[in-house]
C-alpha cells in the first residue's frame, strides 16, 4: 500500500513538474529573461567590484559602472570584429553566387546526362524534369516566401528598437544589483521558501550551467578547428564555414561529419589530396574533442544520453520555436533535477517512518 502511494505521488510530481516547466519556459521566462541575464552578469562582476572597493575604496556604484563599461567594450569589440568578418564573407559569397551557380549547373548537367545514358532514355529527359520542378520552386519562393521574408524584416527592425530598450533596462538592473547585492541576498535568505527553493535551484544551477558551459566551449573549440582548416585550404569563407560547421556539430547525431566527410570525398575525386587530408584531419580533431574534452567538462553531472538530448531539442523546437534547441535541453535538465530531488525526499520520509516504527 505504501509503495502504491509512492508511485501515485511520483506520477503526480512528474505531471506537475512537466507542466510547471512548460509554463515557466513559455510564459514566465520571457517576462523575467532580461533580469535573469542581469543577475548572472552582476554575479560575475560582483567579485571585481568588491575587490576595487576593498583595495582602493572605490564606491560600489562607480566600480560597477567601470567594470560594466570595460566588459561591454570588450564584448562589443569582439562582436564587431567577428561580425565584420562574417558580413564581408557573406557579401563575397553573394557576389560570387552566380559563378558558383553556373559551376553547380554544369555538375548537374553532367549528372543528368549520365543518368540518361545509364537508364537508356532520351538525352535531356532527367535535365528537363529537374529544371521544370526547379522553376516551380522559384515561383513558390517569389510568391510565398519572399513576402514573408519582407514582413519578417520589418518586424525584425521593430524588434531591434525594442531590444535597445531592453538592453538599457538590463544595464540599469546590473548596476542596481551590484550596488545593493548584500541587501538583496539578505532579503532572499529571510524568505520562508528559501530553504526549499534553494535545494532545487542550487542543483539546477549547477547542472544547467554545466550543460550550457560545456556546449558553449565545445562550439567555440570545434568552430576554431574547422575555421583553421578552412584557412589552411585557402577557403574564402573560412570563418563563415567554420562557424557553420561548429553549429551543425552541436546537434546530437548530426555532427560535423555530415559536412566534412562528403567534402573530403569530393576533394579526393578531384585529386586534391592536400585539401582532403586537411578536412579529414579537422574531422578527426572534432571527434577527439567530443570524445575527450566534452566528458572532462561535463562529466556525469547530468547523465543525459545524446538521444534524449535530441528528443528534447525536437520537442523544444515544436513547442518553443527556434529557441527550443536551447530551451528543450534546459527544460529536460530542470525536470530531471526536480524529479530526482522529489524522489530523494520521498525515500527519506519512507526511511524515517520505517525507523520510527522499529523504535516503537
Amino acid at each position: 500500500m505504501f509503495l502504491k502511494n509512492n508511485k501515485v505521488k511520483m506520477l503526480g510530481i512528474i505531471i506537475l513538474t512537466v507542466l510547471g516547466v512548460y509554463i515557466g519556459l513559455e510564459y514566465v521566462l520571457p517576462l523575467f529573461a532580461p533580469f535573469i541575464v542581469a543577475y548572472l552578469v552582476a554575479a560575475a562582476l560582483s567579485p571585481v567590484v568588491k575587490f576595487l572597493n576593498r583595495k582602493i575604496r572605490l564606491p560600489k556604484l562607480l566600480g560597477a559602472i567601470l567594470s560594466l563599461s570595460l566588459l561591454s567594450a570588450l564584448v562589443g569589440f569582439i562582436l564587431y570584429y567577428i561580425c565584420d568578418i562574417l558580413l564581408t564573407q557573406v557579401v563575397a559569397l553573394l557576389k560570387n553566387f552566380p559563378i558558383y551557380l553556373s559551376v553547380l549547373t554544369g555538375y548537374v548537367d553532367n549528372l543528368c546526362t549520365g543518368c540518361d545514358k545509364f537508364l537508356g532514355i532520351k538525352l535531356g529527359t532527367v535535365q528537363n524534369f529537374i529544371y521544370t520542378n526547379f522553376d516551380g520552386v522559384l515561383v513558390v519562393i517569389k510568391n510565398k516566401i519572399m513576402p514573408v521574408i519582407t514582413t519578417r524584416s520589418i518586424n525584425l527592425l521593430i524588434g531591434m528598437v525594442g531590444f535597445v530598450g531592453i538592453l538599457l533596462i538590463m544595464l540599469v538592473s546590473i548596476l542596481l544589483l551590484i550596488k545593493d547585492d548584500e541587501q538583496y541576498r539578505e532579503g532572499v535568505r529571510n524568505s520562508v521558501f528559501y530553504k526549499d527553493i534553494h535545494v532545487i535551484t542550487s542543483k539546477l544551477s549547477h547542472m544547467g550551467i554545466a550543460y550550457l558551459k560545456t556546449q558553449g566551449i565545445m562550439l567555440l573549440l570545434i568552430s576554431l578547428v574547422c575555421t583553421i582548416a578552412m584557412f589552411l585550404i585557402r577557403n574564402k569563407y573560412a570563418l563563415l564555414v567554420g562557424v557553420g560547421i561548429g553549429v551543425v556539430d552541436a546537434f546530437p547525431i548530426l555532427g560535423s561529419g555530415m559536412i566534412l566527410l562528403p567534402w573530403a570525398v569530393i576533394n579526393l575525386f578531384q585529386k586534391d589530396i592536400y585539401s582532403a587530408a586537411i578536412i579529414l584531419t579537422a574531422y578527426v580533431g572534432c571527434q577527439l574533442l567530443r570524445q575527450t574534452v566534452e566528458p572532462r567538462l561535463f562529466g556525469n553531472r547530468i547523465g543525459i544520453k545524446p538521444v534524449y538530448t535530441m528528443m528534447a531539442m525536437y520537442v523544444g523546437v515544436k513547442v518553443f520555436g527556434f529557441l527550443g534547441f536551447l530551451l528543450g535541453p534546459v527544460g529536460l535538465v530542470m525536470i530531471i533535477t526536480i524529479i530526482k530531488e522529489a524522489r530523494n525526499r520521498i525515500d527519506g520520509s519512507k526511511l524515517q517512518e520505517v525507523t520510527s516504527e522499529n523504535h516503537e
